[in-house]
């Protein structure tokens, strides 16, 4: 997704928690509604099958629960953007980011395609061990790593062809919402224009017309995935899935990718689906709920990058109590990490960021836990191999600082409109005494170097993170609602806080809380300048309806809509409506922190109460005592509490946002082309 990422160590947070935050925000022309739900081990899919690139992967039989903040609609699969399991591991997935084109010369991203099929009932033109290359060994083959795939997924085109349909599964139990994508413009994007215009009577479109343009929005699609990482992205969105297709989900992107293979088998020939690999629908759903470190769940990411591939660049965050660790995907198959120092933030816009890996600590698997680097095994001779380091330093100490930006990422024309301003601006807010502005300010909004983590001015607390994540470079020319600069300084860089996004999610984990409510998801939906993030505890069963659920359909009854609304209607008088927006933001944070203080005090009185030390202890205790009793009776104790204090905060933040769009709606009314100040005589 187009979004924006910033992690914050557990020395450089206001009370000594890790803290990793990211808009998410959707692609230009679509708006992805969000929800939150509790996902239970029983609904945890135990065998897998993406929607975007139809991967087939068996699941381990023991996942924990965890909480996410998916997508609302199933169209695109689960999505489930950021999470926070029981456990007390966080992830968020995936900052888009972009590998250069010679590291996707050599390992090639790994995209839904179609193959032809021999007479043999082999791919035409495809040989190598297919199993090898299904495991990860393609990669060192500089390219062959789809074409072994092509061979493996013809020899055994058959093993998961009859799968449970597991996201399907898994949207049955928390719930189906209605398509947002539904009506006319659904029948046009599955029909095609023409077959819709010259539709049946009964409004069904024409076989032929129809067929023509599934052929041809395939066709798109296949080009669209072979040309890149944020390409096949796309296009897998558009390639949908029938796997979980039904009567009440017929949406845009239904014109499915099993079309792929149906149409062009019509037109050229018997063909065979060749599945992709694995990203942003699947990760959070393949890793969270069966590891128990951020550091496990990294280790567990790279294994299934290695062993699946990926047909996009990813950029994915992972914490618990005492670790906060960024991955970024290199390629198809390759992979780096690197683990935030504690006393640093980073700030991660969508572009591949690692300045600085010590690639010979990465390697060195005797330092076990102590290393704060890790990478995929075979990383330093796919640089070696295909030339990848372009650094005039030739010393053997160079592999101890090499700078991933440089040796794999991008610095392009469009990165200066669109990510490297938002790396200034945030590192701006948080280091505010640095001189920006001056003709000989060290970094400007085009500047290539910004560190990917710096040492805060100040600890970071949570409303910093809400303030960077919602801006829009104000006190600058570049704010589009600001009077600085002129028109076109105003809209010459890609905002942080965009009209587009669909939630922030801020995972904070206390490690100095007992584990069975360490966690919290402070989380907003919709564009941030005009909202506020709010607390809710995570290990629960259940979550209040005014965020569970969203659905394609415009209505005040959820926090998604609402938050859409308010910003809609503010934003073209964004001055006139500051104050009611300032108060409301105000209002919902103060309440937050007393809201969670206060549940904090009574979860602690019921874990000591249950541990034996009496209801009036002052929880000094707790974590110790806490600690001794089995996690199913301390979440059993607690776990009403934290469902009640997430109902008190969504029922205070329904009645707060409702208050607030009917003070946008008033003050913009009153400013509407049309309005007139003269009217009748006063009754």
């Amino acid at each position: 997704m187009p979004c924006t990422t910033l992690l914050v160590g557990k020395n450089a947070s206001y009370d000594g928690s890790t803290m990793i935050a990211r808009d998410d925000d959707s692609g230009h022309g679509r708006y992805d509604p969000k929800r939150l739900v509790a996902v239970r081990p029983e609904d945890q899919p135990r065998h897998y099958r993406s929607v975007l690139s139809h991967v087939e992967i068996e699941l381990p039989d023991d996942p924990c629960a965890y909480l996410i903040a998916p997508n609302a609609l199933r169209n695109r699969g689960i999505l489930a953007e950021a999470g926070v399991s029981v456990r007390n591991v966080a992830m968020s997935a995936t900052e888009t980011i972009a590998v250069n084109e010679r590291v996707l010369g050599a390992d090639p991203m790994v995209v839904l395609h179609t193959v032809p099929v021999a007479a043999s009932g082999g791919a035409v033109g495809v040989g190598g061990d297919g199993d090898a290359a299904v495991n990860g060994a393609g990669p060192a083959d500089k390219g062959n790593a789809n074409a072994s795939r092509d061979s493996a997924a013809v020899a055994d085109s058959g093993a998961c062809k009859n799968a449970e349909p597991s996201v399907a599964a898994f949207w049955a139990s928390v719930g189906e919402p209605k398509p947002y994508d539904s009506g006319v413009a659904n029948d046009i994007a599955n029909c095609g224009l023409d077959a819709y215009l010259n539709r049946n009577s009964d409004n069904s479109c024409s076989a032929a017309s129809a067929s023509s343009a599934s052929g041809a929005a395939s066709a798109t699609d296949a080009g669209n995935a072979a040309a890149g990482s944020s390409a096949a992205s796309a296009g897998g969105a558009a390639a949908g899935s029938s796997a979980i297709s039904s009567a009440v989900n017929v949406a845009a992107s239904a014109s499915s990718s099993t079309n792929v293979a149906s149409a062009t088998s019509a037109n050229t020939g018997a063909r065979r689906e060749v599945p992709g690999g694995i990203g942003e629908e699947d990760l959070i759903t393949l890793v969270l709920p069966y590891v128990s470190t951020a550091r496990e769940g990294v280790i567990r990411l790279g294994s299934l990058l290695e062993r699946y591939g990926t047909y996009e660049s990813n950029g994915v965050s992972i914490s618990d109590a005492d670790e906060v660790w960024y991955v970024e995907t290199i390629g198809g198959h390759h992979w780096i990490a690197r683990r935030v120092p504690d006393d640093c933030y980073a700030a991660i816009p969508n572009q591949l960021g690692l300045d600085h890996f010590d690639l010979e600590e990465a390697l060195d698997e005797s330092l076990g836990d102590k290393r704060d680097y890790l990478c995929s095994a075979d990383l330093r001779e796919f640089i070696v191999g295909n030339h990848l380091d372009r650094s005039m330093d030739t010393t053997p100490e160079h592999f101890r600082h090499l700078n991933p930006r440089k040796l794999f990422g991008t610095a392009t024309t469009k990165d200066h409109i669109y990510n490297t301003p938002r790396a200034w601006y945030m590192q701006r807010c948080l280091n505010p005494s640095d001189d920006w502005d001056s003709p000989s300010a060290r970094y400007t909004p085009i500047s290539d170097d910004i560190p990917w983590c710096r040492v805060p001015e100040n600890k970071v607390s949570v409303e910093d993170m809400d303030n960077v994540l919602s801006s829009h470079y104000e006190d600058t020319a570049y704010d589009p609602y600001g009077r600085l600069g002129t028109p076109e300084t105003r809209h010459r860089y890609r905002p942080i806080g965009i009209s587009r996004t669909g939630h922030l999610a801020i995972m904070q984990i206390r490690g100095y809380e007992p584990e069975v409510y360490r966690a919290v998801m402070w989380l907003a939906f919709g564009s941030q300048p005009t909202t506020c993030v709010a607390p809710f505890y995570t290990n629960v069963g259940a979550t209040p309806a005014y965020l569970r659920q969203t659905t394609g359909e415009v209505s005040t009854s959820t926090l998604y809509w609402t938050n859409r609304l308010i910003a809609v209607i503010a934003d073209a008088h964004f001055d006139a409506n500051s104050n009611a927006i300032e108060a409301f933001r105000e209002d919902i944070a103060s309440h937050g922190h007393t809201f969670v203080a206060e549940a904090d005090a009574k979860l602690a009185k019921v874990l000591n109460a249950v541990a034996g030390q009496g209801v009036g202890g002052d929880g000094v205790d707790t974590v110790e005592k806490a600690a001794e009793m089995p996690q199913e009776k301390q979440s059993a104790a607690v776990r009403p509490i934290m469902e009640a204090a997430n109902q008190r905060m969504s029922d205070y933040l329904e009645a707060r946002s409702q208050q607030l769009l009917g003070k946008v709606l008033f003050t913009s009314s009153d400013l509407m082309n049309n309005a007139f100040a003269l009217s009748d005589r006063p009754q």
